[in-house]
């Protein structure tokens, strides 16, 4: 398997890929068996359903606008320069629920079966297929 290494800018991102998970861009940035780094565009209204990582950490740092996460009970906000941190085996949702697009770096760590995970979905335009699919890479919807 091919890691990234050395200097990876937006364009062309890890391996020239640009994903669109249900409309969304995402773009590799960075991937090793520890790491994965995506540059993600959210649109006004668009979101995560609940799911939870069985192995992973998932961070996101909001470069532009701002999102929301549910997680435990509560909804948290992140704004530009705002870190969240989304710990394994918790349920969590993200939203972009502020009517302009915002933009961040997800990274989850390790890697485990996340970037097979995003090639299988890339262009799928129904849900219910995003979702079946997340169980045998250890994310479950919830």
């Amino acid at each position: 398997m091919e890691y990234s290494k050395g200097i990876m800018g937006f364009d062309p991102g890890f391996r020239g890929q640009k994903w669109s998970i249900l409309g969304e861009p995402y773009v590799p940035l960075h991937m090793t068996p520890t790491s994965l780094i995506m540059h993600a565009e959210f649109g006004a209204g668009s979101f995560v359903p609940t799911h939870i990582h069985d192995e992973q950490d998932e961070i996101i740092y909001v470069l532009d606008g701002e999102m929301e996460f549910d997680m435990e009970g509560k909804t948290i906000r992140a704004g530009a320069g705002e870190l969240a941190t989304l710990p394994k085996g918790i349920a969590h949702s993200l939203h972009n629920r502020s009517g302009k697009s915002a933009t961040a770096l997800v990274t989850v760590s390790p890697t485990a079966g996340m970037y097979d995970y995003m090639m299988k979905i890339s262009g799928l335009a129904d849900p219910g297929q995003v979702v079946a699919l997340g169980p045998e890479h250890g994310i479950r919807f919830v």
